[in-house]
């Protein structure tokens, strides 16, 4: 997924490089994520793992995940379980509906423009 087309709709973005910096970042303030972009496949902690994480520390934010994992597979099903808002396909469907939940949170003068 193209990251510019949140700075297109105008939603900050902020960018972790692995499954356990996002849990410490939103941990760190988490009013200041209402929207969390999950990728199942990150190294130290899965996406799976890091969705568990916060929602155990009591975040309540919209967690969208995001996999290349078929449906019916083990990781498939573990990070359908782990507590996402919504769980995309890697596929023309997925990023049109990931696109659809960004504008939610983009600012609307930004949208406008």
């Amino acid at each position: 997924m193209e990251l510019r087309v949140f700075k297109k709709l105008g939603v900050p973005l902020v960018v972790a490089e692995d499954g356990q910096r996002a849990v410490d970042l939103v941990l760190s303030d988490p009013t200041r994520f209402a929207f969390i972009l999950m990728d199942n496949q990150m190294p130290r902690l899965t996406g799976e793992q890091a969705t568990r994480a916060l929602r155990a520390a009591g975040y309540q934010g919209v967690i969208v995940g995001m996999t290349g994992d078929p449906r019916g597979s083990p990781e498939r099903t573990e990070f359908d379980s782990a507590g996402l808002n919504e769980v995309l396909d890697k596929d023309t469907l997925g990023i049109e509906r990931l696109k659809e939940i960004i504008a939610g949170f983009a600012q609307p003068a930004m949208i406008d423009a």
